[in-house]
This record gives C-alpha cells, sequence and structure tokens, in this order.
C-alpha cells in the first residue's frame, strides 16, 4: 500500500522540516493563545462603541489593519469569549468583516475600503485569505501550552501520547494491525473505555498504522483527549463500547475534546494540523469484531 510508505517517517527528517516551516496560525490558537498576542500577531486594534441591530462584536480588516469592536458593558470574560470567536472565525475563513450577534450568530461580509461598515458590505466575493506567516511557536512561549521537551518529531510525540494514555491514564495503546484495515477507510481509530472490579476506568486506544505520521500524530492526540472527556459527549458508543473516529480534519472551533488534544498535542512537542475529528457511526458489525479482536 503507498501510505505505508509515507507512515513510515525518519525522525530527523520529520524533525529537520518541523524547523524549517513557519507554522501557520490555525483555528485553536485563538483559543489558547493569550488575547494580546493574538492582537499583537495580528495587528489588532480594540475599540467599544455602540453596534447597530443586536451586533455584539464586529471584525474589520482594511488596507493591512484589523479593527476589532465590541459592545460596551460586558463582562471580561464574555468579552474575551467574543474576541476569540472572531479571531477563531477569521483564521479560518478570511473574511475582511465578520460580525457577531447576541445569540453567537456569525455573518461574513466582504469589503476593502477604509471606514466602511459591515452592514454596508456585501458577501458575493470570495474572501481575501490574511496572510498568517508567523512563527507561532514563538507566542507559546512562557504559556501553559508551550512544549514541554521542545517541538519534537512525530515519533517521539506518538511514543509520548502512548505512554501518557497508558502510565497516566492506566489504559492501553496499541497499533491497529493491518489485518484489521478492512474497517471502512473513514475510520483512523477507536477508543474504547473498560473498568476494573473498583469501577476504575481504563481506556483501550487504537491507531491505524497506514497513514501519514502527522494525522497518527494528531489522531493520537484527539483519542487522548477524548478519554478524558467521554463525560461531556452527545455521541454514545456502539454496542461494545467503542467510539470510532474518522479521519478528515477540521479547525478547532472553541473549547471541547479537540481544544484539548490540539494543546495536549503541543504540550508534547507538536505544532498540530486542523484536528477536530468526526466520531463516526459504528461500522458493520463483522468489521467491529475484526477491530475488537485485534
Amino acid at each position: 500500500m503507498s501510505n505505508s510508505v509515507h507512515a513510515i517517517t525518519n525522525n530527523s527528517q520529520t524533525c529537520l522540516k518541523q524547523s524549517q516551516a513557519t507554522p501557520r496560525l490555525r483555528g485553536h490558537d485563538a483559543w489558547a493563545l493569550p488575547v494580546e498576542s493574538l492582537g499583537e500577531v495580528l495587528g489588532v486594534s480594540f475599540s467599544e462603541r455602540e453596534l447597530i441591530e443586536d451586533h455584539q462584536a464586529w471584525l474589520i480588516v482594511f488596507r493591512g489593519l484589523m479593527v476589532v469592536t465590541t459592545v460596551p458593558g460586558l463582562s471580561d470574560k464574555v468579552k474575551e469569549r467574543l474576541v476569540r470567536r472572531l479571531f477563531s472565525e477569521y483564521i479560518q475563513q478570511g473574511w475582511s468583516a465578520i460580525t457577531m450577534d447576541s445569540k453567537g450568530g456569525i455573518t461574513y461580509v466582504e469589503t476593502g475600503l477604509e471606514g466602511i461598515a459591515p452592514e454596508d458590505c456585501s458577501a458575493v466575493d470570495p474572501p481575501v485569505r490574511p496572510k498568517r506567516s508567523q512563527n507561532v511557536r514563538v507566542l507559546y512561549r512562557g504559556t501553559a501550552y508551550e512544549a514541554l521537551h521542545g517541538w519534537r518529531g512525530d515519533d517521539e510525540v506518538i511514543a509520548a501520547l502512548r505512554t501518557l494514555i497508558t502510565d497516566a491514564l492506566n489504559g492501553a495503546a496499541e497499533d491497529v494491525p493491518e489485518e484489521a484495515y478492512s474497517l471502512p477507510e473513514s475510520v483512523g481509530a477507536a477508543v474504547a473505555i473498560g473498568y476494573d472490579e473498583q469501577g476504575a476506568p481504563h481506556p483501550l486506544v487504537g491507531v491505524r498504522t497506514d497513514i501519514s505520521s502527522g494525522l497518527r500524530a494528531d489522531l493520537w492526540g484527539y483519542c487522548a483527549a477524548l478519554c478524558v472527556s467521554l463525560d461531556r459527549l452527545d455521541v454514545e458508543p456502539d454496542e461494545n463500547g467503542i467510539y470510532y473516529v474518522g479521519m478528515e480534519r477540521s479547525p478547532v472551533t472553541g473549547p471541547g475534546v479537540a481544544l484539548l488534544a490540539a494543546v495536549t498535542l503541543q504540550r508534547m512537542g507538536r505544532r498540530p494540523e486542523d484536528c477536530a475529528f468526526p466520531l463516526l457511526a459504528p461500522p458493520a458489525a463483522e468489521e467491529a469484531a475484526t477491530l475488537l479482536a485485534a
């Protein structure tokens, strides 16, 4: 299989590539970095004023400058949540004017004119993607999510995550063997929780190996976060107690399992890609039995 060759990654080459690359901002950065750091790197001016209709916050970009406006009277906590949400949407979507109402509804509009207000814009033009070439790793220095042992290659990060699952969580961390690849291509990992005689939980995590090392690392991070977040899920496992994790990435959009996965990966030494993974419906019974037996 062609992917298996790609999955065998030389750790030193991975470290070299990561050190040469300039990581860009991703969705989780809007929720993990200090707001002040985000504002500085994005070149933001903050202001307060009354806004039209039910708008609570605006983000407008013109001539390379960004202005974030919130209505007066908000608590610091509410204001921070609004600002982070706007940053998150901007990083992901790139529109030069974004508005948010009191119910959290987002509207994207496009403007290239200085001083123009969102209500005077239209959304017919494609967004202008923001320039995000800053070395994001530097922004995490001194924060709670700084790499604990420096930035490391995928294999080292995977090993650290497996140790986290086996030691800190008293679980098991296994490679899904190739004979189990009759599973749907969309399934990248599986998580199950067993309990001992005292009722203590013990997670069992399996991640397939015929995929790239970067995707495997991010899946291990997501599964580790999932193991400690099962009480907050609105998805039920299959009859065998297994959660099936898909491989299709999407950006982190706020607090939750995906954000915990992203900051855990960074703590272990990897800049994650978009690492919100879907929880899939259980595969056919015979496919599930193959994975369970593995």
